[in-house]
């Protein structure tokens, strides 16, 4: 589908137009090319062009090295986390939500998307992640780059699909690692929750050679995390608790005379383990007897906070300039990623809801009833199985530059990437839970499990263990990207000389979904997702993909010094995709005001191919979801099936900024103004939505098809091209430094508004800025976020203090308010010259205060927003360095 609207328009036409015939508005000035020579040139993250005035034409924020060392940043998660800017990533603990992503982060530039950012390393593109998000969102696992290895992490905020194609709609974030290291550096860290035994622990190395015409740089990093359990800090999964313990629905009236479960029942109504409290349930509500009605479980108690992790991560470069001043530049990456206890529940709930006959001998009541929750209820946190996962990533490159006897620069690159993503999960076996039932389990073949059993001492810990099963699925991504540039002056104008890139790109990616035999979907007669096939009691399946596809494209820049004082920049990129076709302008000018004020402005289009998932991966899942003909307004989890779509459009944008800089020697403040008009954004349906529109649609599973008012069981889903999205907000950055005697102190602001986030609905549209988003595809999004900081050194001493804000948003789930979060960093940072070493050590604590992330009613999940929030209360911290 080609993206006709841009190929047509004024904008797209005007830049055409520019790039072919601007050799005929050439201008001869020798003054303003001696001007050149002498001037810094640079290339800049949203250019190909090495020029003066690229960097202040884009809003580019940057993150050094040397930023991490003055806060408790250890890894580049904490760094991205201090981004305002950053809205809505999975970076923060959370072992629910976060399901089938553990062990990664990620970026969410202006809350559009983990999949909206363009994410690469040293200029060049990554492999996406084998894991995904529970909304179904790919993104470039940002863990996996090892920290010690950056130099600068370049964050470009607005759209550049004109200068790297698919997937930088809201923006682009390039980690640059340091190539040119020369010396040995370690350095270390220990982090520990205050009041627990949670840790974190960290050691780094680095040693880089410096030999003539000759860099070569090696280092490693060690993570070793321990785990903070749910039971430890119950506030944060007070939510996590479900309906789904032991009951019974009774299809018949029923009088039992004796033993535990005696009592009269009615016909329909639910009965709940008597037992209930003893064996860690949770009592909900009681019938006319005084018996349980229904017995729930707390299962958030079993989960982690912070799950146990090791990581291993190593980085090599090799820098070579040879005799003719070409330059090689060749880099490695390898990161390996260990989740280890990440426990689950002792058992899930038997989403199959299966009848026990009242035939059956270990039923009680005489009449037919049906299983309305799980197999074995308890607290037993012994029988908490662990739930690992596995992530290992790949990165080799490798490019040389050059220059051309006209002057003219030339670079032309080679990078592959690959991941695997392991995920194993503890479940029951539904077909051998079924034979259990009806006494035809166990090894032996005649063994009986009890449902009817009031403590989860009676079951046998044999059957128990032939029960056991695991959900197991590997994905396995790649990419393969050749880039090839060459820049250099083109001609001069009157206001100095212009400045000109070309270049080409050929991209191939693989997509590869390995579930073992259980794990994998079983498809009925007409291709759709079989629930009654599933293997297990409450997780889904996921189909095998083996799937891959190329892309090329061709891209032309243009800088243009129309005055002194006014600088035209120009961009068209042409991408050929599998299934699409795009063309892709970008003009911005930029415009010197006086020697302190510079003001900037950008219109540009973009694009997002779907993703080989997003087309070919089908998965069926569980959700917390509303049933409006239930009543009460309860949650219960059911199993969604979700369909790759094999017609997906790409998502397109149009992106327009609005900036000015003002700079002179003790304050710098930068002030943009962004709007994006989104369309054909993809997502998948939400479940919720579509059972509120039509409780008993085609698309809505019942656990009697005959009837309408019957237990809800499942719902199906696909992803589909939503309507338009109309986002604006205003980002700020400030600093200002006063110079007191021998020392200095630096004041810093970062603060990012939401104007409007206009999103479809099925009745018109809704302003989701200052809204949790429940039952959207829109993550929370908080109007504002903010962090300051203030930062007093000398030569030896470094104080540094910031918070982190978050204002207040409304629960929509709820009709609460969501409380703001500021969290205050200090530490303290003492550095020694040592002759030709320097040592480095640091004390600190995050969230001095102790400040509790705000507590979120979201139905079943845990009681904290982990996209927007810490959980973890009040750190301490030290590390130290030393290099030589």
């Amino acid at each position: 589908m080609i993206n006709k609207r841009f190929r047509k328009t004024p904008l797209a036409s005007l830049i055409s137009l520019a790039l072919m015939a601007s050799p005929a508005i050439a201008e001869d000035s020798a003054s303003s090319a001696e001007e050149d020579e002498g001037s810094e040139i640079v290339l800049v993250l949203g250019s190909h062009i090495k020029g003066t005035n690229t960097a202040a034409a884009n809003p580019v924020s940057v993150l050094t090295a040397d930023d991490m060392q003055y806060t408790s940043a250890v890894d580049v998660t904490d760094m991205m986390n201090t981004l305002a800017v950053n809205s809505g990533a999975e970076n923060r603990p959370d072992t629910f939500t976060s399901f089938y992503s553990q062990g990664t982060s990620n970026v969410n530039l202006r809350g559009l998307g983990l999949s909206s950012t363009l994410v690469l390393i040293n200029g060049k593109r990554q492999t996406l992640s084998g894991a995904k998000a529970q909304d179904g969102s790919v993104f470039v696992d940002t863990a996996s780059i090892p920290a010690i290895a950056i130099d600068r992490i370049e964050v470009l905020k607005e759209g550049a699909a004109s200068a790297y194609g698919s997937d930088a709609i809201a923006g682009v974030v390039n980690f640059k690692t340091n190539d040119s290291f020369d010396g040995f550096k370690i350095e270390g860290s220990y982090q520990k929750i205050d009041g627990f035994s949670q840790n974190d622990k960290n050691l780094s190395a680095m040693y880089g050679w410096d030999i003539g015409d000759t860099n070569l740089v090696v280092a490693a990093s060690l993570l070793r995390r321990s785990n903070l359990q749910g039971w430890e800090k119950p506030e944060l999964v007070q939510n996590a608790s479900s309906g789904l313990g032991t009951a019974f629905l009774l299809a018949e009236d029923a009088v039992v005379t004796s033993g535990p479960w005696a009592g009269t029942y009615s016909g329909g109504e639910i009965v709940g383990n008597p037992n209930c409290a003893n064996v860690g349930g949770n009592p909900i509500g009681l019938n006319a007897d005084g018996n349980t009605r229904l017995c729930g479980f707390r299962y958030g108690l079993h989960y982690n906070v912070v799950n146990e992790e090791e990581r291993e991560q190593y980085y090599s470069s090799l820098t070579h300039i040879f005799s003719n001043d070409i330059e090689l530049k060749a880099s490695m990456i390898y990161s390996d990623y260990r989740v280890i206890d990440n426990f689950s529940v002792p058992s899930l709930p038997n989403l199959s809801f299966p009848t026990i006959p009242a035939a059956n001998a270990t039923n009680p009541f005489g009449v037919d009833a049906v299983i309305f929750g799980r197999h074995n209820p308890t607290l037993d946190f012994e029988q908490s199985r662990a739930a690992p996962r596995d992530n290992s990533t790949f990165r080799l490159e490798g490019g040389l530059t050059g220059e051309l006897d006209n002057g003219w620069g030339w670079s032309s690159s080679l990078a592959y990437s690959s991941n695997e993503y392991t995920i194993t999960q503890p479940e029951m076996s539904l077909p051998r839970l079924n034979l259990a039932i009806n006494g035809l389990g166990g090894t032996t073949g005649d063994q009986t499990f009890n449902h009817f059993a009031t403590d989860p001492a009676e079951h046998d810990p044999a059957l128990l263990d032939w029960l056991k099963t695991d959900f197991r699925s590997v994905t396995e991504t790649s990419l393969l990207v050749w880039d090839s540039v060459v820049n250099g002056e083109a001609f001069e104008m009157s206001g100095g000389t212009a400045h000109v890139a070309f270049g080409a790109q050929v991209r191939s990616e693989t997509y590869k979904v390995n579930p073992d035999d259980i794990s994998t979907i079983v498809y009925d007669a007409n291709g759709n997702p079989d629930p009654s096939a599933n293997q297990f009691t409450f997780l889904g399946q996921v189909n095998e993909v083996d799937q891959s596809r190329t892309a090329a494209a061709v891209f032309a820049e243009l800088e243009m010094p129309l005055r002194e004082d006014l600088v035209l920049t120009t961009a068209l990129r042409y991408e050929n995709l599998d299934s699409a076709n795009s063309v892709d302008p970008k003009v911005a000018l930029l415009y010197t005001a006086s020697e302190n004020l510079t003001l900037r402005a950008s219109a540009s289009t973009s694009f997002r191919e779907p993703s080989l998932s997003q087309i070919n991966a089908d998965s069926v899942n569980t959700a917390n979801i509303i049933d409006p003909l239930a009543g009460g307004g309860s949650s219960i989890f059911i199993r969604v099936a979700t369909t790759g779509n094999e017609d997906l459009k790409p998502e397109e944008a149009t992106n327009y900024n609005l900036g000015l800089i003002w700079n002179n020697d003790s304050f710098e403040t930068k002030v943009d103004y962004w709007r994006i008009d989104y369309t054909d954004v993809i997502t998948i349906e939400s479940g919720q939505a579509k059972i509120d529109a039509d409780p008993n649609g085609p698309a809505v599973v019942r656990q009697d098809p005959n009837d309408p008012n019957s237990t809800l069981a499942g719902i199906s889903v696909d992803y589909f091209n939503q309507a338009s999205i109309d986002a604006s907000g205003i980002d700020i950055e400030s600093k200002y430094t006063m110079v007191l005697g021998e020392s200095s102190i630096e004041y810093a602001l970062g603060w990012s508004r939401y104007l409007q986030y206009d999103v479809p609905t099925a009745t018109g549209t809704y302003d989701a800025v200052g809204s949790f988003n429940f039952g959207s595809f829109v993550r929370s999004m908080p109007e504002d976020k903010a962090s300051f900081s203030v930062h007093w050194q000398t030569d030896q001493h470094s104080v540094y203090a910031r918070t982190d804000y978050v204002s207040s948003y409304t629960n929509n789930r709820q009709g609460d308010t969501i409380k703001s979060f500021a969290p205050v960093e200090v530490q303290y940072r003492y550095l020694m010259d040592l002759d030709e070493a320097q040592a480095a050590i640091s004390v600190g604590v995050i969230n001095l205060f102790d400040e509790q992330a705000p507590f979120v009613a979201n139905g079943a999940n845990f009681s904290y927003d982990p996209k927007q929030h810490d959980p973890r209360g009040r750190v301490l911290y030290v590390k130290g360095s030393y290099t030589f």
